[in-house]
């Protein structure tokens, strides 16, 4: 495994409902990596990012080693740091979103909530927001020309 690289493995899409106190399920295989700290973080795209404290601390020193004279930084700090939640998993393997995040991805208990993994952390959607997403996602022709210069060799 190369150096700074996260143990951490969310990967997969998967649905769940939110219930009335705005909580949400996580599939099984993503509760021992999300025990302890967790860190809701409103994400760049109207969704939500959740980290393990051990994804979050690597995400933060980078952040934080940044040059704060930098305008730029500054936004993504307010916007990463500023914007994020510590929580944790109920009792019942829940996690309960807070309301402003909650609310700045649209999410709504009358839509299932679409989780989807990222490697180190879990992207969580709103249903609609994601099949939006979704739709961009599904076209072959922009995708092969939107990603042919990023190097995937490994």
């Amino acid at each position: 495994m190369k150096s700074g690289m996260t143990k951490t493995m969310f990967y997969g899409q998967y649905t769940s409902q939110i219930d009335t106190n705005r909580s949400i399920t996580f599939p099984g295989h993503f509760l021992n990596e999300l025990a302890g700290n967790i860190y809701m973080i409103q994400g760049f795209d109207r969704n939500l990012i959740i980290m393990s404290e051990n994804s979050f601390t690597k995400l933060y020193q980078r952040v934080i080693g940044l040059n704060m004279a930098d305008p730029l930084v500054r936004l993504l700090a307010r916007l990463l740091l500023g914007n994020t939640v510590l929580t944790q998993l109920n009792e019942a393997d829940k996690m309960q979103l807070s309301e402003r995040l909650y609310d700045y991805a649209e999410l709504s208990e009358e839509n299932q909530a679409v989780l989807v993994g990222q490697g180190d952390h879990v992207e969580i959607w709103s249903q609609p927001n994601w099949e939006k997403q979704n739709l961009d996602l599904q076209d072959s022709v922009t995708n092969a020309n939107r990603f042919a210069s990023l190097d995937l060799s490994f």
